[in-house]
């Protein structure tokens, strides 16, 4: 889609170029001033074009905004939720997940795409680009940081400086004690793509983050 969107601005920005030249060619050519009363319909549509190229060399229209995010999210959530099935469904996230904070109880878990160390099969299955973790115990002293069990797993998302940046969407899952009045909070900072500032319930401990 975004490649199908980058083409048609670039076809807009030629029709403005184009039929600029021709409006002001017409009153000095016969020959293009009959073409325009003979094919009205055509240079009707031509100059539609035309019109949304020269917002865009003026800066009205920002390509880089589009696809807007509500679009791409819906999208996205379609495509996690595949993976999901196809790896045996949300159970199967809750207990690698669970498994995962288990193993790592009183430390701290990173895992980035292109790590060599495997990823719990159900995980891995989701193509995260991220996998993170910090134990209640590695915590202990922050007071500002909830301390629940949660891995948080990045799935989309990516910073485009200047371009269209591609919106983040992850999972937060809760294990082990005060899952019941764990909620997700906004991350802190982060540029666009990178940072998350809302949450939706996908099971009593699994939130979308976005």
């Amino acid at each position: 889609m975004r490649i199908a969107l980058t083409m048609l601005f670039i076809v807009c920005r030629i029709a403005a170029l184009t039929f600029i030249v021709r409006l002001v060619c017409a009153p000095f050519s016969p020959k293009v001033s009959d073409e325009m009363r003979r094919h009205p319909i055509a240079h009707w549509i031509w100059g539609g074009f035309a019109f949304v190229g020269v917002l865009l060399f003026l800066g009205i229209l920002n390509p880089a905004a589009w696809p807007p995010p509500s679009v791409e999210r819906r999208g996205q959530r379609q495509k996690v939720l595949e993976r999901v099935q196809s790896a045996g469904g949300w159970a199967g996230v809750q207990k690698d997940c669970d498994t995962l904070v288990e193993q790592h109880r009183d430390s701290v878990f990173f895992w980035h795409r292109g790590d060599t160390n495997a990823l719990p099969p159900t995980l891995a299955a989701l193509q995260p680009w991220s996998v993170q973790f910090y134990s209640p115990a590695a915590l202990r002293d922050f007071k500002d940081e909830p301390q629940v069990a949660v891995v948080r797993i990045k799935i989309f998302g990516m910073h485009s400086t200047g371009g269209h940046s591609t919106p983040y969407f992850g999972l937060e899952v809760v294990s082990g004690a005060g899952a019941e009045t764990y909620r997700p909070r906004p991350s802190r900072g982060g540029v666009s793509g990178n940072g998350y500032r809302s949450y939706s319930p996908v099971t009593d401990r699994i939130y979308e983050i976005y």
